[in-house]
This record gives C-alpha cells, structure tokens and sequence, in this order.
C-alpha cells in the first residue's frame, strides 16, 4: 500500500503568505510615501515660512514706503499753506531709492523757491520804499494828472495841455526873516511852514508843481473853485500857525498868494539825465506877477478877473476890485481882484462897510476925476485907515495931477518893473 504524504512545496506561498507579503510590501511603501510627504510637507512648510516671512518684509517695506509716500504728500501740502519745514523730510531723503531721491529733490527745490521767494520780497519792499520816496518827488496826483501808472513811466517831455487854474504863493518879507536865522533855523522854519499850508492844496484837489523856496507853484486841473477855496484854507492854516509862533515870541507870518486862469502846459521839463515837474505858458508867468503885485497892493490873496468868471458859485466869496493893470511883458490889461473871505473879521468887515465909498472913488478914477476920487479915498481912510490898496491910489491921484498926460487916460496902470 502507497501511501502519499501531504507535504507543502517550500517554492510555493501559500495565498495568506502572498497576503501577507503584499501588505508588507503595500505597507513598506505606504511608509515610504509616508516619509516622502513628511519630507515634502517640512520642505513645504519651510518655504512657506520663507516666503511668509519675505512677504512680511515686503509688507513691512511697502507699509514704509506708503508712509513715506504720505510724507512727501504732506510735505506738499505744507508748502502751499507756507509751513513747510526742511527737516519733515530728513529720513525720507535718506533712502537710497528712487523716493529719496525724489525726497531730497523736492526739499532743495522747495528750499531754493523759498530763499528766491525770500528775496523777492525784499526787492519788493525795497522797491515799494523807493516808490514811496519817489512820491515825494512826483506826487501820485502828479502820475495821474499825467496819466501815468508809475514814476518809472515818466518820461521827459511828457504834459498835459489844458485849461487850468495855477497859484503862486511867497511869504512876505522872507529875506528880512531869513536874515536873523542860521542856515538850519532857515530850512527849519522853512519846512514847518511848507508842512502847514501844503495838505491844504491836496485836500482841493490840486497837486504842487514845484516848490520854490519859501513860495510854491500849483495847479488845480479841475477848475478854479478847488483853486480859490484851496488858497483860503491856506491863509487860515498861516494864521492858526502864527497862534503857535507868537507863543514862542517870533513875529507872524504874512503870505502872498496870487492866482489865475487859463491855458497852459504842465509836464517834465529838463534833461534825460535830470528833469522836473514844471509848468509852461503865458498864463504861468502872468500869475507869478500877480503873486508879486499881493505886496504892492497890501492883500494876501489877488486873483484875476479870469478866476472870477469862471467860478460855479462866484456869491459865495466876498471879493473887492482892486485895479485895471497891464503887468510887465504883457500888452493887455486885466483886471484884479482881492479875496476878502481870508482876511481877519475886522478887516473884512470895514472893507464891505466902506465898499460903496471905495468903488465910486474907482469909478471916479478911471474917468480921471481926480479931485472926487480923492475924496473918495480920503472918506474910506477915515474909516478904515489900514486900507493900503486907498493909500496907494491916494499917492497915484498925486502923481498924475502933476504929470503931463501923454496919451489920453483910461484907467489902466502899467507895471514897469516885475
């Protein structure tokens, strides 16, 4: 009998073996790849460290450059306020980059617009004071007259011509007062004077052409009122300022002002390298005459029938006529009258008390009726034996009643000296 043994073949796995093996294998790989992701996820996250802390960085650096981006920006806006300061851009202009750059050009700009800004302002103050100096020289009123916007437009020969009013103005007597000051005393006394009478002639709308030591020249381009209220307001500025000398023991001040109407040029005259405000005419001449004639005639303020004429409200003054003249260079006669209005209240009220004597011994006079015009005058002197215009036609009436007549008489009486 054969009997067969049951013996496993060592070549041959059973199914559980080739189970079992292929778990181990499956699971030596899953090990495997187990490592491989561990490795991959400490790669990962190393890089993701890396990369969070550079984005980190970036974030930080860009937040600085945001920062300093609003720097630059308020910077900006402290300049147009004017209060910008240097110094508020210290650390953006020290990068090393493109916006420090810019940092610290924007900051030298700003600083050198300012210091050129800084010394634009000063020319403009410097020139704003040579303009106000210059002023003093060429009244604005003067530019305007002109038409002209600045002194710097001035230019020699520029005038106007047209019908003006034009006064002249002296202190009597100036070289006997001037004569018992020192040199200083004289521009001192000088310039207080001037300092008194001449707002007044700006207040009325006129300008001073020029001054002419104690004396002055103005023009009034507007009519002959402003001139005539302008030379009243003078005389009792003259007085209110001898108030003030005769405190201080110095004798008071008489002016004469003498002032016409007419035709003229007022401009630069002279030289390219010097030139003056100035005045041209007939009509200039003629009212410098009538200033003089205030001394002969005993007044302080002689106007020409011309003024009279042309004045808007002639009742408001209280004028007296004084002579029918013919001044030195001259052929026509014009007649002349005195402004009562500047006289003291004395004066002027004896001078219309005895007006009606005054005028009939003129009317007597121009018809050459010696002996009735006499008598005339003689009335007025006993009334008012002040009166030096009566005193001087007195001493006329003497001189003519012994002098041969060469032509026939007419009223007038010619000036042969200025």
């Amino acid at each position: 009998m054969n009997l067969k043994r049951s013996t496993a073949n060592p070549c041959t796995q059973s199914p559980e073996d080739a189970e079992l093996t292929k778990l181990r294998i499956a699971n030596e790989a899953l090990q495997a790849d187990n490592d491989d992701l561990q490795s991959l996820v400490e790669i990962v996250t190393e890089h993701s460290t890396i990369l969070e802390n550079a984005l980190e960085d970036q974030n930080r650096e860009m937040a600085d450059y945001i920062e300093q981006v609003k720097t630059i920006t308020a910077a900006a806006i402290t300049v147009q306020n004017d209060t910008f300061h240097p110094n508020s851009l210290t650390t953006t202009a020290s990068r090393s980059d493109e916006l420090g750059n810019l940092a610290q050009v924007f900051s030298e700009t700003v600083q050198s617009v300012k210091r050129q800004e800084q010394k634009l302002v000063e020319a403009n103050a410097h020139l704003s004071a040579l303009l106000e100096a210059y002023s003093r020289f060429i009244p604005p009123e003067y530019l305007t007259f002109l038409q002209r916007d600045s002194i710097l437009d001035i230019q020699l020969g520029d005038h106007v011509s047209k019908e003006m009013a034009i006064m002249f103005s002296d202190i009597r007597s100036f070289t006997t007062l001037s004569e018992q000051m020192t040199p200083q005393e004289n521009f001192d006394f000088v310039n207080a004077y001037l300092r008194r009478v001449s707002p007044e002639i700006r207040k009325h709308n006129g300008f001073i052409v020029k001054y002419l030591g104690d004396g002055m020249m103005a023009v009034f381009p507007d009519g002959v009122d402003d001139a005539l209220q302008a030379g009243i307001a003078k005389v009792r500025q003259i007085r209110t300022y001898n108030q003030h000398r005769q405190t201080e023991g110095h004798p008071p001040l008489e002016v004469g002002i003498g002032l016409h109407a007419g035709h003229m040029m007022v401009g630069m005259v002279g030289e390219s390298n010097r030139m003056q405000a100035d005045a041209v005419s007939d009509n200039v001449n003629l009212t410098a005459r009538l200033e003089g004639l205030t001394k002969y005639y005993g007044v302080s303020f002689l106007i020409s029938e011309d003024v009279i004429l042309k004045l808007n409200h002639p009742e408001k003054y209280s004028v007296r006529l004084l002579d029918r003249i013919i001044v030195k260079g001259r052929q026509e006669p014009i007649t002349i009258y005195e402004v009562l209005d500047v006289e003291v209240e004395t004066v002027r009220r004896l001078k219309l008390e005895t007006l009606p004597m005054y005028q009939q011994g003129r009317h007597f006079y121009h018809d050459g009726d010696w002996s009735k015009a006499e008598a005339c005058f003689e009335a007025v002197l006993q009334i008012n034996p002040n009166d030096k215009t009566v005193q001087l036609y007195l001493e006329r009436i003497q001189q003519l009643t012994q002098q041969a007549m060469l032509q026939p008489w007419n009223g007038v009486w010619a000036f042969t000296q200025k």
